[in-house]
């Protein structure tokens, strides 16, 4: 699979740390942050978690405004993943962020999506599938959804697919 990934680096505070992993074992990145990132990598024809971990940020690493605001963030922002020369979308928004705060209080959530802002210490989780094309053509097309199963008879499919047809509204 062939993925790309482009972030927004904050350096005026210094170099944000990431590691990017795929299914807990594949560490592709651990280091100072980079705009953009290209691999190649081969994958098993299944489900994947992709992470990345923000990491290394202390209380140092902001500046605050006199109105009590951040000024200044170390951080990283996810900007685009494309995977196989497909560009994720909505799929993006998917992704879930599982901050690590540093002073914990008790509204604060266990997750935060949709976001792509890394700002706190953290990981951010996306789930794939491999092929990654047939895995958008399945979440982005509407009608019935073809499941390769030996359990399914080319007569399921049709009716499947005839029910799908007979309930849309004529135009």
């Amino acid at each position: 699979m062939k993925l790309e990934i482009t972030l927004a680096v904050e350096r005026r505070l210094g170099d944000p740390h990431i590691k990017i992993i795929i299914d807990d074992y594949l560490t592709l990145v651990d280091g100072p942050a980079q705009e953009c990132y290209n691999f190649n990598i081969q994958l098993l024809e299944e489900h994947h978690d992709l992470k990345i971990i923000h990491y290394g940020k202390t209380v140092q690493d902001h500046v605050m405004s006199e109105d009590g605001t951040i000024a200044i963030d170390k951080h990283v922002e996810i900007k685009s993943i494309s995977m196989d020369d497909n560009i994720l979308g909505e799929e993006l928004w998917s992704g879930k962020f599982y901050p690590v705060y540093m002073h914990k209080a008790v509204d604060e959530p266990y997750f935060i999506s949709p976001n792509l802002y890394l700002g706190h210490n953290g990981t951010w989780i996306m789930e794939f599938a491999c092929p990654v094309t047939k895995w958008l053509i399945n979440l982005r097309k509407p009608g019935p959804k073809y499941m390769a199963s030996i359990f399914k008879t080319n007569q399921d499919i049709l009716d499947s697919a005839k029910d799908y047809f007979r309930d849309l509204p004529d135009v």
